[in-house]
């Protein structure tokens, strides 16, 4: 008799896509496109949806929120808090990660280039 898998939650669905994306980030240059080549920071950026910055009183750059998905779920890199933030209806997901892919650093020379 084989046992029964029990459906994914949404909660469990939001889990796991944050922790894939907190993976991908801390894995940074190992990241390869489907030719072989290493994945820039400025590739990944192209699949997100919008970048708010967080700023001093002075003006100058502590840290961005990169949205990567909404819709369905809503999934906000935070690299000032070094966390992926998952939300859907009332789940909240934070995963931690390592930047290695530079996102932080690409974020505040966009905010400087503005």
């Amino acid at each position: 008799m084989s046992a029964l898998r029990k459906s994914e939650t949404c909660e469990g669905k939001l889990r796991r896509m944050c922790k894939n994306i907190a993976e991908e980030i801390t894995a940074g240059k190992e990241i390869k496109t489907k030719e072989g080549d290493d994945v820039t920071v400025s590739q990944w950026m192209e699949g997100t949806y919008d970048i708010r910055y967080y700023i001093n009183r002075d003006k100058s750059y502590l840290g961005a929120e990169i949205m990567v998905a909404g819709g369905g779920p809503t999934v906000w890199v935070n690299t000032y808090t070094r966390q992926v933030e998952g939300y859907w209806g009332g789940d909240k997901v934070f995963e931690p990660f390592a930047d290695e892919l530079g996102l932080d650093d690409y974020c505040e020379e966009m905010y400087n280039c503005s």
